[in-house]
């Protein structure tokens, strides 16, 4: 993964120009799209409080943002069939029901 992420960032000093979370801590002008964020409280690659400290900042930034932490998930937990991730669709049913308009 990591020869995979440094040729697409390259330089290597874009990955922080791109960095989603810096670019809201830059006040940048962006628009703000309604977002779903489903973080794996196991997740040991993106770390749980990185994601909910997104997704504080994009709220106070103007964002509306929906964070749900699946107990008990990992990094790719949606990957494997189960209760988890059949919640996990579900709520992206809804999310997107509430925000395309037809």
């Amino acid at each position: 993964m990591a020869q995979r992420v440094s040729a697409f960032f390259s330089p290597w000093e874009t990955i922080f120009e791109a960095n989603p979370q810096r670019i809201l801590e830059r006040h940048e002008t962006i628009t703000l799209v309604p977002m779903l964020l489903m973080q794996g409280a196991l997740d040991d690659d993106v770390l749980p409080a990185v994601q909910r400290t997104f997704a504080e900042t994009y709220r106070a930034a103007g964002g509306d943002d929906d964070f749900e932490l699946f107990e008990g998930a990992v990094h790719e937990w949606v990957a494997a069939p189960g209760p988890q991730t059949d919640r996990a669709r579900e709520m992206v049913k809804a999310f997107i029901a509430r925000h395309v308009t037809r």
